[in-house]
């Protein structure tokens, strides 16, 4: 085996590891969703065992319930802490790809548990499943029978999350919101435009993270988060003001 699939590079998440520790001592929808936002862009180490074939199997855990959680690590120090072995052998990993192990039928997995013991956050299959289903790909831009609408009133918490996601995300400095609406009124979406500092894979990864965050503040209606540089955006908040703005 290719030995270089071994990570060897030195993983820091200390924010995440602090948020996480926090979770543990007061667990509110508030705290799991900052842990959310972190995870899904961080690394993580997922241990292995080597099979003398070359191959290698992850590591799984078990409950007193039989569910199986495969296990993860935030960061260098907790991996190092925490595996028994000399020489313990990981990959490195991102949330992306810990949600597509979780959810593989073949593997039968009930969830992710990261940094197993005293600073553990565990995320259930079906949670899992739900966040995956909203970081499913959606269209460049919205179909063109639907037009552009300024609603009448807006979620309750979704001016204080979205300032609270971009309080520390620096890259955003306005979000418009409108809503996307079929001539006949049965479809709407919301349109997310954010104008930020970044560009190409960084943009488009950040446009993720952003509506996955937002998405539980939209009362079950889908969402389109896209550039303020797209065209179709551009048109939709021509001579609007911001629904956010960096101030």
């Amino acid at each position: 085996m290719d030995q270089d699939i071994f990570i060897h590079e030195e993983i820091r998440n200390d924010e995440l590891l602090k948020l996480m520790h926090d979770m543990r001592q007061e667990r509110t929808t508030e705290k799991m969703l900052e842990v959310l936002k972190l995870a899904a862009a961080s690394a993580f180490i997922v241990p292995v065992d080597v099979k003398p074939d070359g191959g290698f199997s992850f590591h799984a855990v078990g409950d007193n319930k039989g569910r199986r959680f495969i296990v993860a690590y935030s960061d260098t120090g907790s991996f190092m802490t925490s595996e028994k072995s000399e020489d313990p052998k990981g990959v490195k990993s991102s949330f992306e790809d810990l949600m597509e192990v979780v959810t593989s039928k073949e593997l039968r997995l009930d969830g992710v548990i990261i940094n197993p013991g005293a600073s553990e956050v565990i995320f259930g299959k079906e949670l899992i499943e739900s966040i995956k289903g909203q970081m499913a790909p959606q269209e460049d831009e919205p179909t063109l029978d639907m037009h552009t609408a300024t609603p009448s009133e807006y979620p309750p918490k979704l001016k204080e999350m979205i300032a609270e996601f971009c309080r520390d995300e620096v890259r955003i400095s306005k979000v418009f919101v409108k809503l996307l609406v079929t001539p006949d009124g049965n479809t709407m979406r919301w349109l997310l435009g954010v104008e930020t500092s970044c560009q190409g894979e960084e943009q488009q990864y950040l446009l993720d993270t952003f509506k996955r965050f937002i998405t539980p503040y939209l009362q079950n209606v889908e969402a389109i988060a896209a550039s303020t540089d797209e065209d179709f955006v551009k048109q939709a908040v021509k001579d609007a003001d911001p629904f956010y703005e960096r101030t």
